[in-house]
């Protein structure tokens, strides 16, 4: 039997970009690194999960990667 469970993709982006949020200590001291991977923050998954996209447009994998 299959069992079909319904995913609210907006909840789901908003739950990583707060994994991945800027390391504030007490005092809000930040080191600016992202807590979840350690990279400088705003890191790449933050900004996956918090980037605006039309899910009808059409998707472009040089968009995506850096430039020379």
């Amino acid at each position: 039997m299959t069992r079909t469970v319904p995913s609210d993709p907006p909840a789901a982006l908003a739950r990583i970009a707060e994994a991945h949020s800027k390391d504030i200590v007490d005092g809000g001291l930040t080191s600016g690194l992202c807590i979840e991977c350690g990279l400088p923050h705003p890191c790449p998954t933050w900004i996956w999960a918090t980037t605006d996209r039309d899910p009808l447009a059409t998707w472009d994998p040089a968009d995506d990667e850096d430039q020379p």
